[in-house]
């Protein structure tokens, strides 16, 4: 069960004293909640994004308004999410930012949040993050509740930026960037932390093999005054740039005053985790990686850093039935134990087992809370890292956080077996089309004729086995 250690006299306090911090990146949190309204609005500078207000199942066309100016939107109900797009130089779009379906999160996807003094461990006490609310306090309460950056464990805070194919300029090099330019409060000398609560998602269409985050002043040049920081003190080396503790990592109790120790299972895949290196530049404005995967058995599995299109096929149960809590993994279909043949597998702590006909009867007779669809996670790197701002008048109006995905060499490039010979037609991850841009998925129990022919031929099923995804 979820905390909600956000209390409204946090959030008060944060609003009430903001002004105190000269805002450094522009927010509008000191004027509180407004009804359609974006909380934290103003520090995202939207000269280069289209705000889209979307609906299910029409994820691809905007069905209301977004006031870049105030941040003031159209009415949104169940069923409505909303997409960011952001634009390069050229005019096509380079990402696709996301945070969390109405009523958890609302547009424009990212605020930011100045003052907060509820956070541990030495993290600072502003963030960039995405606009979501929290539990109890959800935008369709009477009492909305804006999460703040000391927010209690998995209460979505990270705002997803899918990186897309135009940025794609050839194998073994890196991309067009993606830029997030940010504004600066006028007149501020102080020097002030930000923690980025972010996710960089591969919808590249290629596969890759590193990353490059850049810091930029308004100039669009490195600056002495804007610093990454990698957080040592807060993070180990395997937290700065990783895949989903509950695919690759260990089971760990619930450590008091550190909120990244919850999960009482080890990963679906592996007990160790997957990350990338996070290598910070001599002027530390860049933070990039270029190389293999480190740690588990990502890359022995599926190669290097996967696109969407090819992320492995998962079977879930919806244990609750409800589309706000996270799906639990069961099996996927792949070849872990490299045996040249495709398959449906438990986790790695079943060693790899099939499931069996008693568990494929148990999934095909439970209505509705089984669902067969692409295990997304293995396409988005988790980030976390510090920027610090120094002297506005330095760095000028705005700054920008640029990222560039590195593209892995053409002899990596070829499609997966597992995608090729996936089970199911409308596989959700695959080289098939995929209008929804991965949104879609196969309910299981719609399909049943088709999954218990197909099922019933290989003679396997699922095991209810727990497995939550970050």
């Amino acid at each position: 069960m979820k905390r909600n250690i956000v209390k409204s006299s946090l959030l008060a306090a944060i609003v009430l004293s903001s002004g105190t911090f000269a805002g450094h990146i522009v927010t509008d949190t000191d004027m509180g909640f407004t009804p359609n309204k974006q909380f934290g609005f103003g520090g995202w500078n939207l000269d280069n994004v289209n705000v889209n207000i979307t609906q299910e199942p029409f994820y691809n066309h905007n069905v209301g308004t977004f006031n870049t100016l105030d941040g003031t939107y159209s009415t949104m109900g169940y069923g409505y999410s909303f997409e960011s797009e952001i634009r390069g130089e050229d005019g096509s779009v380079t990402g696709k930012l996301h945070g969390k379906d109405w009523p958890i999160g609302e547009p424009s996807g990212v605020k930011i949040i100045i003052g907060d003094s509820g956070v541990k461990n030495g993290k600072p006490e502003n963030c960039i993050m995405t606009t979501s609310y929290l539990s109890g306090g959800y935008l369709d309460s009477a009492a909305p509740e804006p999460n703040t950056c000391s927010g209690p464990f998995q209460s979505h805070k990270r705002f997803k930026i899918d990186m897309q194919g135009s940025v794609y300029q050839g194998d073994n090099a890196y991309g067009k960037a993606i830029d997030m330019v940010f504004n600066l409060q006028p007149g501020d000398s102080s020097t002030q932390r930000y923690q980025v609560f972010q996710k960089i998602n591969n919808y590249t269409g290629k596969r890759l093999n590193g990353y490059s985050i850049e810091l930029l002043d308004a100039n669009k040049m490195p600056n002495p005054a804007l610093t990454f920081s990698l957080g040592t003190d807060i993070w180990n080396t395997e937290d700065l740039a990783n895949w989903s503790h509950g695919l690759w990592g260990p089971a760990t109790a619930a450590i008091p005053g550190f909120d990244d120790h919850h999960f009482p299972e080890p990963g679906f895949f592996d007990d160790i985790r997957v990350y990338y290196p996070a290598r910070l530049s001599g002027g530390n404005t860049v933070i990039s990686y270029v190389g293999p995967i480190h740690g588990g058995n990502y890359q022995a599995i599926f190669g290097n850093w996967l696109p969407s299109k090819w992320h492995p096929m998962g079977i879930f149960f919806d244990h609750d039935n409800n589309p706000n809590t996270e799906q639990e993994l069961l099996s996927f279909w792949g070849d872990p134990l490299g045996s040249g043949t495709n398959g449906w597998h438990k986790g790695f702590i079943d060693d790899w087992a099939a499931p069996t006909d008693e568990e494929i009867a148990l999934w095909t007779t439970a209505g509705g809370l089984y669902e067969i669809k692409g295990i997304e996670d293995t396409a988005n790197l988790g980030v976390n890292y510090i920027v610090s701002i120094g002297d506005n008048a330095a760095i000028g109006s705005r700054f920008t956080i640029r990222i560039r995905p590195h593209f892995a060499p053409a002899s990596e490039q070829g499609t997966p077996s597992y995608v090729n010979d996936a089970p199911s037609a409308n596989h959700v991850g695959s080289e098939r089309d995929n209008p929804d841009d991965g949104k879609g998925s196969v309910p299981a129990y719609d399909n049943m004729s088709l999954l218990v022919m197909i099922f019933g031929f290989l003679g396997i099923g699922v095991l209810i086995a727990r497995r939550k995804l970050v």
